[in-house]
């Protein structure tokens, strides 16, 4: 840590904390994610009754294998890591604009404009084909888990603790629960990749329509339950939100939010769709005064929430 002059303690992470500090070589600031190895290693977190998924060894071996791959330029860069005294230590870039879900939430019931959620989208898209393509699937893909740079221009992809190999099967309920596809929910075996589609899915209806489209992916929820009867068009009719949506979103959409993983597209798939490779449509985002207490009130709720997949603790450096 010689290197690092410390700032402060900016967030707790799930085996330690997250600081902010001055690379000393460079005068650059950086993030730094200190846990530590004994609690990691028995994945003991005081209070946690449940088993704890988050595996910093495996988020390890992704951000070192991204690096190989020659890295990406929406994904948090992984500087260094190293051991001090019975703790592991990740520096990252330090990525100064907040969470993409704070810059959401932080308009109410607006929507970004059609021009930053493409751009937005597009760099969050391109960064998980980087990602799948290196062999990973990331399983907490949320509007929490992207950082923007200090001017709120560019995406940054972080939090790689629940990651898991592309081509495996996978039964562990994780992530956040607005994000989760139903399988996961369901607790079905499932495919990571297509499991990561339905959460960026959640992510551009998010986007698009400054709303969550349902808390849990679940016959539990109503609007859960209608989306899976009626379809994505029905449900953006009944809540008279269509203006905020083109044919070429609401049919990506579509295909992203299929109940059936099989159909779900690939992430070249969503790239090469027309919503993605077409020109912005400039429709207006108004305010849904009927809508609008509901959306404040799942905004609240969900900052309160923690990720699911026995994390108490928000670890990613999203915090920052």
């Amino acid at each position: 840590m010689h290197r690092y002059t410390i700032d402060r303690v900016v967030a707790k992470a799930l085996y330690g904390d997250v600081l902010l500090a001055i690379d000393k070589a460079t005068g650059q600031n950086v993030a730094i994610k200190r846990m530590d190895i004994l609690a990691a290693t028995t994945r003991y977190v005081p209070g946690c009754t449940r088993r704890i998924e988050e595996d910093i060894k495996f988020e390890k071996h992704v951000h070192r294998t991204l690096n190989a791959h020659g890295g990406h330029a929406h994904i948090v860069r992984l500087r260094v890591d190293f051991i001090e005294h019975g703790k592991d230590h990740f520096v990252f870039d330090y990525c100064g604009g907040g969470e993409l879900f704070d810059k959401l939430s932080a308009t109410g019931d607006q929507a970004l404009s059609p021009t930053v959620a493409h751009r937005y989208c597009r760099q969050i898209f391109e960064a998980v084909k980087f990602l799948h393509g290196c062999g990973f699937a990331h399983r907490d893909l949320s509007l929490e888990n992207v950082l923007l740079d200090e001017g709120k221009e560019n995406c940054y992809l972080c939090d790689f603790g629940l990651a898991a190999p592309a081509l495996s099967t996978r039964c562990e309920v994780v992530g956040k629960p607005f994000y989760m596809a139903p399988e996961v929910v369901a607790g079905k075996p499932y495919s990571p990749l297509k499991a990561d589609i339905w959460s960026l899915g959640i992510m551009l209806f998010m986007m698009l329509s400054g709303a969550p489209l349902f808390e849990v992916a679940s016959d539990m929820d109503s609007r859960y339950r209608y989306l899976a009867t009626n379809g994505l068009h029905k449900l953006v009719e009944s809540w008279e939100i269509c203006h905020r949506f083109n044919d070429h979103s609401l049919a990506l959409l579509a295909q992203m939010l299929s109940i059936d993983p099989k159909a779900r597209p690939t992430i070249d798939s969503v790239l090469n769709h027309p919503f993605m490779t077409g020109s912005i449509d400039k429709t207006k985002v108004d305010k849904i005064e009927s809508l609008s207490q509901a959306f404040v009130n799942l905004f609240t709720r969900r900052k309160a929430t923690t990720t699911t997949a026995m994390r108490t603790i928000d670890v990613s450096v999203a915090s920052i």
